[in-house]
């Protein structure tokens, strides 16, 4: 009796002891097995630190673009506004030439041979009409009429054949004299003389060209005298 209780217990403390290597050997083995949680909260910190650094520089970036952009509008707010400011002055320039008054002629004398010497001025009646924008030019008097205040060029040109006789002109402003034209006697065939001014009319002045006393003048169908005129810009 004595010894089966001897050989219990001998049994129990063997599995006792076999039980605790294995519990040490579970927890040491456990131990070893699971992954370092410090060093993952570091690593996981580190990308955090990196994260919130790249972060900051986009946001920086980004702040860096909306100020550009912000320019940029400036920019563009400006430009528009000139823009603006040009296309109405375009409007203006347009809206001043489709007001103002288009003026302009050109006309021959529209014969065949020699006109003169008169014994007094007589006007010239060109009457072979090239152009006549406004109808301001009337070819059956030879008189041109301002229909606005302002400034006109005007210009004139005489043929003479005759060779004994001198050829002339002159442009009349009102019936003043303002330039004249002449070739005097003895010259060759088909001479000519050329003149013209720029003159300030009133609403209603009158501008003609007449031919001079003792003078003569010629004209073929190859429209060698000719007087013309033009609008250069009114005046208010």
């Amino acid at each position: 009796m004595k010894v089966s209780v001897a050989l219990l217990q001998l049994l129990c403390c063997l599995l006792l002891t076999d039980g605790q290597t294995e519990v040490q050997d579970f927890v040491a083995n456990g131990k070893n097995n699971q992954p370092n949680i410090w060093t993952e909260v570091r690593d996981i910190r580190d990308m955090v630190v990196e994260l919130k650094v790249k972060l900051d520089m986009a946001m920086k970036e980004n702040a860096k673009m909306a100020e550009q952009m912000q320019e940029l509008k400036k920019e563009n707010a400006g430009i528009i506004d000139q823009l603006k400011i040009t296309e109405n002055q375009l409007e203006g320039i347009k809206r001043e030439n489709e007001e103002q008054p288009k003026v302009a002629f050109s006309a021959d004398l529209g014969m065949r041979g020699d006109l003169g010497p008169q014994s007094t001025e007589i006007t010239l009646t060109f009457n072979h009409i090239f152009t006549n924008i406004g109808n301001n030019y009337n070819p059956a008097t030879g008189l041109f009429t301002a229909p606005v205040k302002g400034v006109y060029y005007f210009r004139f040109t005489a043929c003479g054949t005759q060779i004994r006789q001198s050829l002339g002109a002159s442009l009349h402003k009102n019936g003043q004299k303002i330039v004249s034209v002449g070739q005097w006697r003895n010259h060759d065939q088909h001479r000519y003389a050329s003149n013209g001014a720029v003159l300030q009319l009133e609403v209603g002045d009158v501008v003609c060209v007449k031919l001079l006393p003792g003078y003569t003048i010629y004209d073929s169908p190859d429209n060698l005298s000719t007087f013309s005129g033009f609008l250069i810009y009114p005046l208010k």
